[in-house]
């Protein structure tokens, strides 16, 4: 049985969880895109308010280098999250054992 101070410390550990997993998985997108794109496709800053993002979130600039809308940059950062806990789980319980 949960006690009271319990339960509040894990709705304020949840919500904590919420707002820093959030800032965790943007930073790693922009690891994401950074390393694997080489450079090649840059992440929404400041200077990109002027651009139209169509559904799939990614435009051009004025200059033609591909640009990604920041929220899809932190999808593929909470993507990458989710793969390598499942790898996690999966070498934890002797998937990969031969």
């Amino acid at each position: 049985m949960l006690t009271t101070p319990e339960f509040l410390l894990s709705i304020v550990g949840g919500i904590l969880l919420l707002f820093f997993g959030e800032a965790i998985c943007h930073i790693l997108g922009l690891v994401v895109f950074g390393v694997f794109t080489l450079g090649q496709i840059r992440v929404q800053t400041d200077d990109d308010k002027t651009l139209t993002f169509p559904w799939h979130g990614f435009a051009r600039d004025q200059r033609g280098r591909l640009v990604a809308q920041m929220e899809v940059a932190g999808a593929i950062g909470m993507l990458t999250v989710i793969i390598a806990f499942v790898f996690f789980l999966a070498w934890r319980g002797g998937a990969f054992r031969t």
